[in-house]
């Protein structure tokens, strides 16, 4: 079962280094746009630091492609590092 991994800033936001995917209301295929807005949805007091993460599957950018998540183990969740 695939599951996000938080970094930084993001996992004190989230209170964990690790989410279940399952946690979350999301459909099969997402993008990065999903990813935030999901994150937004659930964590509303961080929509500025969600809306400048990177998203990493199994440690390839997300960006705009759409994902299986069932295909991938770890969803990477990075917050700007080092300024930017």
């Amino acid at each position: 079962m695939a599951h996000f991994r938080f970094f930084a800033s993001t996992r004190a936001v989230v209170g964990a280094e690790h989410k279940a995917v399952s946690d979350f209301d999301l459909p099969p295929h997402v993008n990065t746009a999903l990813l935030r807005d999901m994150l937004v949805k659930a964590y509303p007091q961080a929509r500025n630091l969600f809306m400048t993460c990177t998203f990493l599957a199994d440690g390839a950018r997300v960006g705009d492609r759409l994902l299986v998540l069932d295909d991938f183990d770890t969803i990477d969740v990075l917050p700007p590092f080092a300024g930017g």
